[in-house]
């Protein structure tokens, strides 16, 4: 009887010893699968930041003849046209590829509306438009500047001149403004 009775004294507290091991095991091999799929993920991060790293430093690559051309036509000095073309062609070539869809379709509007003599102010806001566009997609996603901020750092005369003083308008309104239709909406 002495020997039952002590069977039952021990029982209890060995079944909850076991339970509370196997929990405790079972713990911390969950543990070790979210440290792994932690470190796991931790790795694809770090993937995917140099791989955004490298893209961004091409993107700069592709961009950097194209801005710093139209520098030199803003500044009036004239490339030769082969020269100027063949900086548009490759960089058309390399936006397609590397850019954004918002750059892409900045530079594709810039380059139609420069092939239908546009007034002057509807050719500086696209320019304005594709050179925020790059900006955004070489690492200032949510950038606050707008034309009047870029094409201010160029031209002295934007807030009194009459042709200019109203580029940051709607595109569309600008358009009306100045009675000019891109022929990408004819």
């Amino acid at each position: 009887m002495i020997l039952a009775s002590s069977a039952q004294t021990w029982g209890l507290p060995l079944s909850v010893a076991v339970v509370s091991g196997a929990l405790s095991i079972a713990a911390a091999a969950v543990a070790a699968r979210s440290a792994k799929a932690t470190k796991r993920a931790e790795n694809e991060a770090q993937r995917i930041r140099d791989l955004e790293g490298r893209i961004a430093e091409k993107k700069y690559g592709v961009y950097r003849p194209m801005i710093n051309l139209f520098r030199d036509i803003l500044d009036r000095r004239q490339p030769a046209e082969d020269e100027l073309r063949a900086s548009i062609s490759e960089f058309a070539t390399w936006v397609s590829i590397y850019g954004s869809d918002g750059a892409v379709k900045a530079f594709h509007d810039f380059m139609q509306a420069a092939y239908a003599d546009p007034p002057p102010a509807i050719l500086m806001r696209l320019y304005a438009d594709f050179v925020i566009a790059a900006r955004r997609d070489m690492g200032y996603p949510d950038t606050a500047i707008d034309q009047k901020h870029f094409l201010g750092m160029r031209i002295n005369d934007l807030y009194q001149h009459p042709m200019l003083r109203s580029v940051d308008k709607p595109f569309d309104e600008l358009c009306r403004e100045q009675g000019w239709n891109p022929p990408w909406r004819q």
